[in-house]
């Protein structure tokens, strides 16, 4: 059998006239991905002659038919929790020219790492670059953001007070995230409460949903069920980190079960591998 990237998408939306108790699977095609951008993928699937186009939104994860040993490297140093290890491979990666939008995810990958393993400065440079130009979603996905609470490092703190007011939005919503949990709350709040306005769209909503963050364990369960619908709505590619802020969030204000629900989907039934 030829060789073919492996596309994971989100199931279509069903329409009003259609019933949704059942959830629907995910969809995987196999064939040749022609392009992927902020808006569309671009592919060839297995077996047609034309070009199919998709909304960038419904990608959830591209399996390549090919991965240098080199990235393959970084991937599972980072899935082991190697991540210095990992973010050194990033410029032997990025020399080797895969296609932008998995120099876009590796990226994303290393700035997870770099933030992970306590270089901070180096994971919103990072970010800073690649939001020169839109991302897909899949690649905002990844974005090293601190969805859940508890107190960052110095170095991380230090950082992002010093990019507060960056000209990226993406590096201004990381920032934020990371100083949730500092003397600096009221700022980062402040910054995120701008960024609910502000374009992409995907940045103001990780921005909205990070505000859930400040919430009292009364408010939490007064707007849990509406919490609920608004992650419901986001595209299912960005719901990882949104899902463990609302887990954290009920966890808090006393609601296990519920909690304890949303923790299984994650484990059983994870978005994207690595995560």
């Amino acid at each position: 059998m030829e060789a073919a990237d492996r596309v994971w998408l989100e199931p279509p939306r069903p329409t009003s006239s259609q019933s949704d108790w059942y959830p629907r699977a995910i969809e995987i095609l196999s064939g040749k991905v022609v392009d992927f951008d902020a808006k569309q993928l671009r592919c060839v699937v297995a077996g047609d002659e034309e070009v199919t186009v998709i909304a960038a939104s419904r990608v959830l994860w591209i399996e390549p038919d090919e991965v240098s040993e080199l990235e393959a490297e970084a991937i599972q140093l980072f899935a082991d929790g190697s991540f210095a290890q990992s973010l050194s491979k990033l410029p032997g990666v990025l020399q080797q020219r895969p296609p932008v939008w998995r120099q876009q995810w590796i990226t994303m990958l290393s700035a997870n790492a770099a933030w992970k393993g306590g270089r901070s400065k180096i994971a919103l440079e990072l970010v800073s670059q690649l939001d020169r130009r839109p991302l897909p979603p899949m690649a905002l996905a990844w974005l090293p953001l601190a969805w859940r609470g508890g107190v960052q490092s110095a170095e991380a703190v230090s950082a992002a007070k010093n990019r507060l007011s960056d000209p990226s939005v993406a590096v201004q919503l990381v920032a934020a995230s990371w100083l949730l949990s500092s003397p600096d709350r009221n700022q980062a709040t402040a910054v995120l409460k701008q960024l609910e306005v502000q374009q992409p769209a995907e940045i103001a909503a990780l921005a909205e949903i990070l505000l859930w963050r400040t919430a009292t364990p009364p408010q939490v369960i007064q707007s849990a069920s509406d919490w609920q619908s608004q992650l419901d709505r986001l595209p299912m590619v960005l719901q990882t980190g949104p899902t463990m802020t609302l887990i954290d969030k009920l966890q808090s204000a006393g609601q296990t079960d519920a909690a304890d629900h949303l923790q299984w989907s994650l484990d059983l039934t994870p978005i994207q591998p690595y995560r």
